[in-house]
């Protein structure tokens, strides 16, 4: 095999190879799988519920929570890990959304990649939740994605060379 493509092509495939596994891990990154918020008028507590299924929440974990109701930020919140591997749910108490009307929002945001958004409307009609069977677009593609498929082309043209 080494007479057929040579020394220097040999290195090319043992750097594409090598490329290729490093980046697999950021492959492996994905948004969470759905965000539903909620909220409780009797106890002013605004529930977002995460589904975002790791392998290892210490390492893999939802890492920042913004809430806003229009274009106000209500809360912005850092987490170091997520406290389960699937699902979870963030409550936040915020008795000044009771009577209030408009949408609240909420954005979860991957600590490897990309995000996802619930939405939740208060006001004249009953409150309601983005529907749980479907799941919501995520809001940004991760770019992860994108490194491991342009490093899958270049392993293709070292050993196509």
């Amino acid at each position: 095999m080494i007479s057929c493509i040579g020394m220097v092509g040999m290195r090319r495939l043992a750097l594409c190879i090598l490329a290729l596994t490093t980046l697999s891990g950021y492959a492996l990154a994905h948004t969470p799988a759905g965000v539903a918020v909620s909220y409780d008028e009797t106890t002013g507590d605004l529930s977002v519920a995460i589904t975002h299924r790791v392998d290892d929440p210490a390492t893999h974990y939802v890492k920042q929570v913004t809430v806003q109701q229009g274009t106000t930020v209500l809360i912005d919140q850092s987490y170091t890990s997520q406290p389960d591997k699937s699902a979870f749910t963030y409550r936040y108490n915020l008795p000044r959304l009771k009577g209030s009307s408009g949408e609240v929002r909420a954005d979860a945001e991957c600590s490897i990649g990309g995000s996802r958004s619930g939405t939740l409307y208060l006001g004249g009609k009953p409150l309601v939740v983005s529907p749980g069977g479907a799941t919501p677009a995520p809001t940004q593609t991760p770019g992860c994605m994108v490194i491991a498929l342009l490093a899958l082309g270049v392993a293709a043209t070292c050993i196509m060379r």
